[in-house]
């Protein structure tokens, strides 16, 4: 369960680049995937923003390993900024990431400090969604003993229902799929308004993800594909929806489809986030081809932003390609 929240929680803000800077130059580098230049760039502009802003760079290209130094820069942004949610913001995601990596005792102990930088980040500036959306995540995944709560997940939701009535959209649609009312949870999604915040648009996208999994247990494939070509059509830009194709087909033993869908992704938005390369491995060996699922899987270990179930998964393939 914990390892579940910490993916979800930690990565979907970075998938989403989050909009959390105040400097639009900053936020215009972040948005765009341009994680080197927006380093550079925040060096030189100092302050809050540009603390933050090097942290969630160096996050978006960070493996295990890597993650103390990250924690501490947090830590340095939060002592000298104590009033800056993006600080409170970018040190929740660096103690995420870490709890990611060092597995479930590690996550065990780190996710009170998750859970309390972005309730900071909320408290500070409201009107960070992405903060908001990732502390309601905590809420809803973590056991009460935890500190999950429902009542909270709820209180999030109500909080922006009249400000933010998007974003009140997605945490309900969230808060009905907990209590597994799916037809409702889709009715919350399928009426945002998505607007071009790309950021909004990718935790939506995740949504619809996780609503996918539950009609392709159900074997209600056709469902979850008609929804993702439609997503595909709006948002033609980004990966996830091609992604999610990939998926869907795979899933119904479509190889080939489903490395289509794979190979369009891996040129759109967000594409570098998605285990592309592990799915096309998996799709190979399932055709029969080992050389192909070699070389994917054998870029995919590489990655040092796998994560750990997928990594386990991709080394124990190549030990049977041989």
């Amino acid at each position: 369960m914990l390892r579940r929240l910490v993916l979800l929680m930690l990565l979907l803000p970075l998938l989403a680049s989050a909009a959390v800077l105040k400097e639009e130059s900053l936020q215009r580098l972040l948005d765009q995937g341009r994680h080197e230049e927006l380093e550079r760039e925040a060096r030189q502009t100092g302050g809050d923003q540009g603390l933050a802003a090097q942290l969630l760079a160096r996050l978006a290209r960070a493996g295990a390993g890597e993650f103390d130094a990250l924690i501490e820069l947090g830590e340095q942004c939060v002592q000298q900024f104590a009033q800056s949610a993006a600080c409170h913001y970018a040190l929740g995601s660096a103690l995420g990431m870490e709890a990611q990596s060092g597995g479930v005792l590690r996550a065990m102990r780190l996710v009170g400090r998750v859970k309390d930088s972005l309730a900071r980040a909320v408290e500070l500036d409201p009107a960070m969604f992405e903060a908001r959306s990732s502390l309601q995540l905590v809420y809803l995944l973590v056991p009460a003993i935890a500190g999950g709560s429902v009542d909270k997940a709820g209180q999030l939701e109500r909080a922006v229902r009249d400000s933010q009535p998007e974003v009140a959209r997605l945490l309900r649609a969230r808060l009905a799929a907990h209590a597994k009312q799916w037809e409702q949870a889709e009715a919350e999604l399928a009426a945002i308004r998505l607007g071009e915040q790309r950021s909004f648009q990718l935790e939506v996208l995740n949504a619809w993800a996780g609503l996918a999994r539950h009609w392709m247990k159900q074997g209600q494939h056709a469902r979850a594909r008609a929804r993702f070509e439609q997503l595909a059509q709006q948002l033609p830009l980004l990966g996830q929806p091609q992604y999610q194709l990939g998926r869907i087909a795979a899933d119904e033993r479509q190889h080939e489809l489903a490395l289509r869908h794979y190979e369009r992704a891996r040129g759109l938005g967000g594409a570098a986030q998605l285990p592309i390369d592990y799915r096309v491995g998996v799709a190979h060996m399932d055709l029969g081809d080992k050389e192909r699922a070699r070389q994917a899987l054998q870029r995919f270990v590489q990655d040092k932003r796998a994560t750990r179930n997928n990594l386990e998964d991709a080394r124990k393939r190549l030990k049977e390609l041989g």
